[in-house]
Formats: structure tokens, sequence, C-alpha cells
């Protein structure tokens, strides 16, 4: 079976743990509380918790992050992957929570589709264009093959009609402070030597795809490191999730440094994202808007 309607067909089919839900409650209620209802009823639940009810969440979780030498409101998010499992409906609700959240920024670190059938993607992303600050992107695998089709020119296009600046492989200026953008890794854009040719007393907010990106950075370019890409785990069953985390720096969320290219820390704030690939499921980690509070 073709890999996408396989999971379409999982998508959907999933509706059927409603009834089989329902039966199970009229079973509790009507012939007893046997034990074997109980035990069924509890990981059918949690499935449509998981299925129905927090993927459709968004959360918006503010972070204060010292010492970064900017001074700045930024919004991140990431992995919107808008295609199979969400679309521009999802998007206007993030767009929406966005506009209320007086900051200074928008940056989205990647992952903006998954396998998406519709190919207008100029109409897709719409909703973008209603945000009234800078909205700055990079790319990530999903957008560029890795796996799904690859749409990378056209995305790019969509994005800039709506108002979105795709920083990959670039620099631009902000108040006091500027962006670069780091391509996705695992397609093998994420070279910084741009940066070494492009130097300045400005922090550098360094948006990436993925967080392992910033293995190849050094302190001296980089005040910090805004990714995405490991969902936090996606369904945060504790220690399993860890195995799900495509990392090889050991990247979770939130917080955290990992050497860069002369041996000092670098910093990276890697948000959980918004969206869902592989199974429509996320378990004790919504999506989420990370507001981050940058201060000098």
């Amino acid at each position: 079976m073709d890999r996408i309607l396989l999971k379409q067909c999982l998508f959907h089919a999933s509706w059927l743990a409603l009834p089989w839900i329902a039966w199970l409650l009229w079973r509790l209620r009507h012939r007893g509380r046997r034990w074997w209802v109980l035990v069924l009823l509890v990981p059918s639940l949690t499935f449509a918790w998981a299925r129905f009810v927090e993927p459709q969440m968004i959360r918006v979780q503010e972070t204060r992050l010292a010492g970064t030498g900017i001074e700045a409101r930024i919004a991140l998010i990431s992995d919107l992957h808008l295609g199979i499992y969400k679309d521009r409906a999802f998007l206007d609700r993030v767009v929406d929570r966005l506009s209320t959240l007086q900051v200074d920024a928008v940056a989205i670190a990647g992952d903006l589709t998954y396998e998406p059938q519709d190919r207008a993607l100029d109409a897709l992303f719409s909703p973008l264009a209603r945000l009234d600050m800078p909205v700055y992107a990079v790319l990530g695998n999903h957008d560029q093959q890795a796996p799904g089709p690859d749409i990378d020119a056209a995305l790019r296009a969509a994005l800039r009609a709506n108002g979105v600046r795709v920083i990959e492989n670039g620099i631009a200026e902000a108040d006091g402070y500027r962006w670069a953008g780091l391509g996705d890794r695992w397609a093998n854009r994420d070279d910084p030597g741009f940066l070494e040719h492009a130097p300045s007393h400005l922090p550098t907010l360094v948006l990436a795809h993925n967080p392992d990106s910033a293995a190849g950075l050094s302190v001296s370019r980089t005040a910090l490191v805004l990714a995405g890409h490991t969902h936090g785990g996606q369904i945060r069953i504790p220690w399993l999730y860890r195995h799900a985390i495509p990392s090889t720096l050991g990247f979770d969320r939130g917080e955290a440094a990992t050497p860069g290219r002369d041996g000092r820390p670098v910093r990276v704030f890697t948000t959980t994202g918004l969206g869902e690939v592989g199974l429509p499921l996320r378990l004790f980690n919504p999506p989420t808007i990370d507001v981050l509070e940058l201060r000098h």
C-alpha cells in the first residue's frame, strides 16, 4: 500500500476508537464493573486523549533567557507539519494565538509540511500573512525530501508570498542583534561558513531546524541557537520517548548546550513543535508556542 494512503487510513480509522469507548462505558454502567472492561477502558481513553484532544491544544510557554546579549521577545514555533494530519484551520488558530503575544518577531524552525497532497501551498500558509511582526523561517527535512516530496522551491515561494522571510544561509539585521539561518542538517545544508565571512559586533541569533547543527557553530559567532525537529519525543512516555528523539547529541526540549567547533558550549533552545509525524498522536507533550524573553 502507498505510504501516504496508509497514513491517511490510519488517521481516519482512528475515529473508530470513539464508538469502542462508548461501548466500553455502556458495559461498565449496565453490566457491572468487570475487571476486563476497566483494563480495556484506561488505554482506550488514553489513546483518545492523545489522538483527539492533545494534538489540538496550543500551549504558550514563556521562558526567560539571560546572558544572550540581546533584548528581545521572540515567539518560536516549529514542526507545523501541515499536510496529512493538520491543515490551514490549525495554522489559523496558531496565528490567532501569536497575534496576541506582543512579541518582536516570530521564528519558524522548519518542517512546515508533512507530505501535503494539495499543492496550493500559497493558500495553505496564507494565515501567516496576518501576522504584523517580522517572521523568519528555515526549512526542515520533511520540506526537502527526507522523507516526503521535495517541495523546497514551491514552499519558499509560498512563504515569501505570505510575508515570511526564509533566512537559510543568510543574515537579517534586527534591532541591536542579527538573525542567521542554517539549512537542514540531514540535507547537508547547515554549513555555517557564511558566518565566518560576515563578522559583526552584533550578537547573532541562529535559527536552525535540527539542534545538532549547533555543533558546527562557535560561541564567538552565536548568542543562541533556536531549533525544533525533536518534537520532545511527541509521545512522551517516560524513558521510552527518549528512544524516539532524532538527535545524535541528546537534545530533547528546552534549553541545553553542546560543544561547538571551538570546544566551548553553544547555547540551544529547542521547541517541541506544533504538529505530528508518524502517528497522529501527542501525549504529555502538547503543541507549544515558546515565547522567549531574551535579556543581556
